[in-house]
């Protein structure tokens, strides 16, 4: 059963992972001015950390700097819900110094989450995508676990995972 007749422009696959690939996949889309559709296995653990609620450190602090400088929210949310601040490596060159945040994981979560449901042009939905709908080489769209298909022109696929609570 298709769920949209007219696809969306962009469906994101998986908003559960260490990075929030797919939340700011939805949000950079959707502020755009894109009608994105966020699919995801569970809605109430989208934005999810992983067991070390830590923002931050040698490759990640990169990371969320290239983020926050186009406009994402991961930066944002981790000032916000910030409980300690570290710089590794001090006794280093300041070369090798990173800073580390620790976040308070159910807030960080439940703030990014929210920011998700506010936004326009975004929709999101609980399933999981079982396959990609292909056309001439091309994804057009996904079937999911509730055998629900949705079309879209450009599909964006990201890991989703988390640890237990």
């Amino acid at each position: 059963m298709i769920f949209n007749k007219i696809p969306f422009d962009v469906i994101v696959c998986g908003a559960v992972s260490r990075f929030h690939a797919g939340v700011e996949a939805a949000l950079a889309a959707s502020r755009m001015g894109a009608t994105t559709l966020l699919l995801t296995g569970n809605i109430d653990t989208i934005a999810q950390m992983s067991c070390n609620p830590a923002i931050g450190g040698q490759a990640k602090g990169q990371i969320v700097r290239e983020i926050d400088a186009l406009g994402g929210e991961m930066a944002i949310n981790t000032d916000v819900t910030a409980i300690q601040f570290r710089l590794l490596n001090e006794s280093r060159a300041q070369l090798y110094n990173h800073l580390v945040l620790n976040v308070i994981r159910r807030p960080y979560q439940l703030r990014l989450k929210h920011t998700l449901e506010l936004q326009q042009n975004l929709q999101l939905f609980q399933a999981t995508v079982s396959e990609l709908i292909v056309n001439n080489g091309k994804a057009v769209g996904c079937r999911t676990n509730l055998d629900i298909e949705f079309l879209g022109r450009t599909v964006i696929l990201t890991t989703e995972h988390s640890c237990a609570a």
